[in-house]
């Protein structure tokens, strides 16, 4: 099905049929873009459409000091929610209507956000689930610069979250599987909440490859995958019964979705080329990467004073050593070349792990050899604390400027 021309709905608010995954047409219009068009996903919606998008639509007019459009991307619905969206676009001011051949609201997000003439482009769940006074908070840091995404979160402090214990667990459970996956920095990838400004969204849109709930976490990971700066609000936020969402099915394709992206970026994939809309990375990085590489090395040094300690008597100090110190090699370089140095993918891999492990080993004969002369319990623990310090000093100045120096 091919789509009708669509005119600025300030003037003129034809709703407009779009086949799947074709974003309408914008010719050029008398009346100047909105700063904000809030595309609204529905699907078998028409008991609360007219209610919720009437409630958003006054609060734009009697609070937000921002131009603005509501688009209502019906994601074909089966009951009459194209009917009420089209009779809503004819009616109102400032609201247009697109309708799509299939379900999936990342699907009704692509086609919205893409050739969209706004400077950004956000989107809420039609419930109003998060309370609308987050709205200005989620749309400032992008129209100052400060963000290239904004979302709401239900897990950030000082949000209030109304929701039953089954629904917690999930979304705690989800998110913390992400971060421990991806060392992502934003804490909720699922809040129905979220604006990107256009420039970004025309890049990474693309490269989007869900086109269902997952399209929000997918979006996100990108986003920071490519230097770019999630703003986080806490929202109130009240749990809506007659959510269309299958919570089972939804947690089984987003954790399908999780594994394809560790395959995608295990790879080297989803690097972008944002030109203007790149954020300049830090000249320098030092303060940040000694403290997160003293947290590493705290971490390390006491799983493998405790090995020392619980083998030194079976098999001699030396040997304990040898044992404690190789133990934690890998998992230290691991930690320090994804948390210290920042690299997540398959980038200089095999250079890393070699390097990291060789001068792990190097400092590892200097302790063995300090050892190899001292005699004492006490006298050995405090020789090789003196030794793991000082090889920790030259170890960090050697994966600066030796092993990682393209992040130094």
């Amino acid at each position: 099905m091919m789509p009708m021309t669509l005119t600025d709905q300030h003037l003129s608010p034809s709703p407009v049929n779009i086949a799947a995954d074709r974003p309408p047409t914008q010719p050029p219009s008398a009346s100047p873009a909105p700063l904000v068009d809030i595309v609204i996903p529905v699907y078998n919606e028409a008991s609360v459409l007219a209610a919720s998008v009437t409630t958003l639509r006054n609060y734009l007019h009697d609070r937000f000091p921002f131009t603005w459009r509501i688009t209502i991307a019906d994601n074909a619905s089966t009951d009459t929610t194209w009917q009420v969206a089209t009779t809503l676009a004819l009616t109102l001011d400032g609201v247009r209507a697109i309708h799509l051949d299939q379900k999936g609201r990342g699907r009704a997000l692509r086609t919205a956000w893409q050739a969209n003439d706004a400077a950004i482009v956000a989107y809420m769940d039609v419930d109003l689930s998060t309370g609308l006074d987050a709205l200005l908070p989620l749309i400032a840091p992008l129209v100052s610069g400060h963000s290239d995404v904004a979302i709401g979160s239900r897990l950030a402090s000082g949000s209030s979250v109304a929701r039953g214990p089954r629904r917690e667990l999930i979304s705690r459970t989800y998110n913390t599987i992400l971060h421990t996956v991806f060392g992502n920095g934003f804490r909720d990838a699922q809040c129905g909440f979220k604006a990107v400004r256009t420039p970004v969204a025309d890049v990474l849109v693309p490269m989007v490859r869900d086109n269902e709930w997952f399209f929000d976490t997918e979006l996100l990971l990108l986003a920071e995958r490519n230097g770019l700066r999630v703003h986080e609000v806490p929202v109130t936020w009240i749990d809506d019964p007659d959510s269309r969402v299958h919570v089972a099915k939804t947690a089984r394709d987003d954790l399908r979705g999780v594994l394809r992206l560790v395959a995608d970026f295990g790879r080297g994939h989803g690097r972008a080329d944002l030109g203007p809309a790149a954020r300049e990375p830090l000249a320098d990085d030092f303060g940040r990467q000694v403290v997160v590489f003293g947290k590493i090395g705290v971490l390390s040094t006491l799983v493998s004073l405790l090995l020392f300690l619980w083998l030194r008597g079976s098999t001699g100090a030396v040997m304990a050593n040898l044992i404690a110190v190789g133990s934690t090699a890998v998992g230290n370089t691991w930690a320090n070349r994804r948390y210290t140095f920042g690299y997540r993918d398959a980038r200089g891999r095999g250079r890393h792990y070699m390097g990291g492990v060789a001068i792990a080993l190097a400092g590892l004969g200097l302790t063995s050899l300090a050892l190899a002369n001292v005699a004492g319990s006490l006298a050995q623990v405090l020789v090789l604390l003196t030794a793991w310090s000082l090889t920790t000093v030259a170890r960090f100045a050697l994966l600066r400027r030796w092993v990682f120096r393209g992040r130094a």
